[in-house]
């Protein structure tokens, strides 16, 4: 095992709530938490309520509430500790400068190789072929960390192995449709299962 490949988004950072608030401001009362949630079944970017002018305004509004996000410290030590002994990436349908404000503040833009986001491309089967070319990894050296169905199935048509977490996006029932490696409900559970692999 070479690298540990994090999502963002409701599993570095829970960000539902802050999304869902966003996206309600925008679409009005009529977008229920469950509608919004059902956006992340699949790709976010081949719904039909994600339009390039509603990914726009969302990361227009969405980047001043960064600045003020705090990472946990439980998930901090965590990630220092993964640090230590693989490569660490971030792969997200989130904007890469606003990831980057996130980590720059919370002083661990360092421990990330790399962050790739919507400005690297809108799949993450491309963005996961973008890091198996760049630093050769293949499948079999790489987990992915995610908490959306959407994801666990962009990853399983390159056969890269997941572990879901329920405390994000999706719950624990819709993440088993995907049929991840393993589905945790703890971030410190993550080293121990990655050892646990090697």
């Amino acid at each position: 095992m070479k690298a540990v490949i994090f999502d963002f988004d409701g599993v570095i950072h829970n960000t539902l709530n802050l999304a869902y608030g966003i996206n309600k401001e925008m679409f009005g009362n009529n977008l229920s938490l469950e509608k919004y949630k059902d956006i992340f079944n699949g790709n976010i970017y081949k719904h039909e309520a994600i339009t390039e002018e509603a990914s726009n305004k969302f990361f227009e509004l969405q980047k001043k509430e960064f600045d003020n996000l705090r990472i946990e410290e439980s998930i901090k030590k965590e990630l220092l500790k993964l640090k230590d002994k693989y490569m660490l990436f971030i792969i997200s349908s989130n904007k890469e400068d606003t990831l980057n404000i996130y980590l720059k503040n919370n002083n661990i833009l360092n421990i990330f190789d790399r962050v790739l986001g919507v400005e690297t491309h809108k799949s993450k089967i491309e963005k996961f072929k973008i890091l198996f070319e760049e630093y050769n990894f293949d499948k079999g050296n790489c987990i992915f960390v995610t908490d959306t169905l959407g994801d666990i199935l962009e990853a399983n048509k390159l056969g890269v192995n997941t572990i879901a977490v329920d405390f994000g996006f999706h719950e624990r029932s819709r993440l088993e449709k995907g049929f991840p490696k393993k589905i945790i409900s703890n971030f410190d559970e993550i080293f121990s299962y990655v050892e646990n692999l090697n």
